[in-house]
């Protein structure tokens, strides 16, 4: 777990560890970097590190929420400057922002860690339950599945449009896949 104090001290060493990870990441595996390693990349001391960690895992959860919290400024803003832009609300804005801001996905893919990226989202909409059961019209039980069904989704169109080094536009791969998903008939076709 980490827990970062709402102090600029804090903040900077967090974000000098999360740089020197990223740039361990690029170099060796994940699993085969030590936090003596860490604390030598991102030039901090070694206290400083447990002070706001527990494990070098913590600093990838830590980013990736920050990331996604960004993510939902982001989509908030968009909603509020596109309401014409109904049947790809989510997608273009998801896709948008992380057309800018892919490293941390990037860096998670590589280490095989994307459960990291799913934990985050699961844990950012999960406030908008209520939201979610009410435009579904469905008994509270199901809201998750509708939750696992949306972030599994667009997880994977993330994963695989990263992988193939982001080829098409944002705007262009939410409105086609919009499109094949509006002529879908059942969730077993979809599927």
């Amino acid at each position: 777990m980490y827990h970062i104090k709402d102090d600029q001290r804090s903040r900077r060493s967090s974000e000098m560890i999360y740089s020197g990870l990223a740039k361990l990441m690029r170099e060796k595996d994940f699993a085969a970097i030590t936090v003596k390693e860490l604390v030598e990349a991102a030039q901090v001391g070694r206290t400083t590190f447990y002070r706001n960690f527990d494990e070098i895992v913590d600093v990838l959860h830590m980013r990736c929420d920050q990331v996604f919290e960004g993510l939902v400024r982001y989509i908030q803003e968009y909603r509020q400057t596109h309401t014409h832009d109904s049947g790809t609300q989510l997608l273009k804005p998801v896709l948008r922002y992380f057309y800018l801001h892919s490293e941390l996905l990037e860096l998670l893919m590589k280490a095989k860690r994307g459960d990291i990226a799913q934990e985050s989202f699961r844990r950012l909409v999960a406030p908008f339950k209520p939201m979610f059961r009410m435009v579904y019209g469905v008994e509270e039980a199901y809201v998750d599945y509708i939750l696992a069904i949306r972030i599994g989704a667009i997880t994977s169109i993330l994963t695989h449009w990263i992988e193939t080094g982001k080829q098409q536009a944002p705007d262009e791969l939410a409105d086609k896949l919009s499109a094949m998903i509006e002529n879908t008939v059942t969730l077993d076709q979809w599927l």
